[in-house]
């Protein structure tokens, strides 16, 4: 091979590996960008993949909002709770309605008992969980919701330092722990723990937060109407129902009306109201056995007094025409002479009925004002009187209050001014 074609042929090498070293780099450029455009492809795919992670998460955590409905509904059943007791157990109960485990402690002095509870199971009864005492010492989270009037989040740890809490209501490790303040009479009255139970969810804390202070309103509200019970004890008469109704309503009951002084002649009416009868005094002085006169009658008017008896002093004392006859009246019967347990039974009676009269009277003022100016209150009330006295019966009515009937008493004391004749033809009357 001569030097020409050696040349030749070295120089068309030399061009084939310049063109191959170009498309070599021009593939190392596209790989490059391979590479790169793949790394991004990763990264992107590791956010994605964390970000549907996390929205999994929050969706599979989601707690749907309580409806408005429910929340009202679970409010009602907190306002028409009758007694303080009943307002922590509607509470306990509307907690559990939440899906979430509730218990309800009493602030008493240094230490908070155990009231009520739901949501635990069966096996864990009131009156087991009212053996459980909480003391509010400076460590412990309860004491710091009671001197803060707010709620605490508390952990599994921060509860230790309430071993018998932590032993008998047994939360989870991981569980949302919460307690919230029930304030009543300016201060926290009771201690409401709330946990997520088995179901992990989030606490419903607004709904919770609601609820304890429509609990505490309650409270408040009955606490207002018991105003007036230290006046109501043995024979209830310290308490005039004149003294509670406006001026303008208030009706004198006709006894008062009857003057004392000597009997008129025989052709002077009695004067009394206009809405009474005209009832002529006899001619003659009649006398009639002191057992068959009500106790509201003068004793100087009794067998053997010397004063005559005049049927107009028992006008107010006369029964309503249509109305069965009443109960014995529990303002002339000594309840000392009962046991204690009994007397309390009585009392309690007469504070509940007084309670149940006048929320008919606080809640329905117009009504009751027209009824009394009509002499129809029984017509118009009808629906509120006979849940309430359904209630009463229910409470009282199997116990040994039930020899007086309470209710009929305060219906004729506070909501009819004294005047029986007030309810209407249609009133019921006493329980038979």
């Amino acid at each position: 091979m001569t030097e020409t074609q050696q040349s030749g042929i070295q120089e068309l090498v030399a061009q084939v590996r310049e063109r191959l070293a170009e498309q070599f780099r021009v593939h190392d450029e596209h790989l490059d960008r391979i590479e790169k455009d793949v790394q991004d492809l990763r990264h992107r795919h590791a956010r994605l993949r964390a970000g549907v992670e996390e929205q999994l998460a929050t969706l599979a955590s989601y707690q749907p909002p309580v409806p408005a409905t429910k929340i009202l509904a679970s409010v009602q059943n907190l306002m028409i709770a009758r007694l303080p007791e009943e307002v922590l157990t509607v509470l306990a109960g509307e907690a559990e309605r939440l899906g979430v485990r509730a218990a309800v402690f009493d602030v008493r002095g240094k230490a908070a008992w155990g009231a009520c509870a739901r949501g635990f199971g069966a096996q864990f009864s009131d009156k087991a969980f009212q053996s459980v005492i909480v003391s509010l010492s400076p460590e412990s989270p309860f004491r710091q919701v009671y001197e803060s009037g707010g709620a605490v989040d508390v952990t599994f740890e921060q509860l230790r330092k309430n071993r018998n809490v932590l032993e008998r209501l047994k939360p989870a490790i991981d569980s949302s722990i919460l307690l919230l303040p029930v304030r009543s009479a300016g201060s926290v009255s009771s201690i409401v723990y709330v946990d997520a139970g088995e179901s992990g969810r989030p606490l419903p804390v607004d709904e919770l937060k609601i609820f304890t202070e429509f609990a505490g309103a309650q409270l408040d509200r009955l606490m207002a109407l018991s105003g007036g019970f230290s006046g109501v004890e043995e024979g209830g008469a310290s308490e005039s129902a004149s003294e509670a109704a406006p001026q303008e309503e208030r009706v004198k009951p006709a006894a008062e009306a009857v003057p004392e002084a000597e009997t008129p002649p025989e052709t002077t009416p009695v004067q009394t109201q206009e809405s009474q009868p005209y009832i002529p005094e006899p001619a003659v002085q009649a006398f009639v056995p002191s057992e068959t006169l009500p106790a509201s009658v003068p004793a100087g008017l009794r067998q053997g007094g010397s004063t005559p008896f005049s049927p107009s002093v028992l006008v107010a004392d006369a029964p309503v025409p249509g109305m069965p006859a009443p109960k014995p009246d529990a303002a002339s019967f000594d309840l000392s002479s009962l046991p204690e347990e009994e007397q309390k039974i009585h009392r309690d009676a007469k504070r509940f009925a007084k309670l149940l009269v006048s929320e008919i009277e606080l809640y329905n003022k117009a009504k009751v004002a027209d009824g009394r100016q009509n002499k129809d209150l029984y017509i118009r009330l009808k629906p509120d009187i006979d849940r309430s006295r359904q209630t009463y019966d229910k409470r009282f009515g199997k116990t040994v209050a039930a020899q007086f009937d309470y209710f009929h008493e305060e219906m004729v004391r506070t909501l009819a001014c004294q005047d029986a004749s007030l309810l209407g033809a249609d009133y019921p009357g006493p329980a038979s």
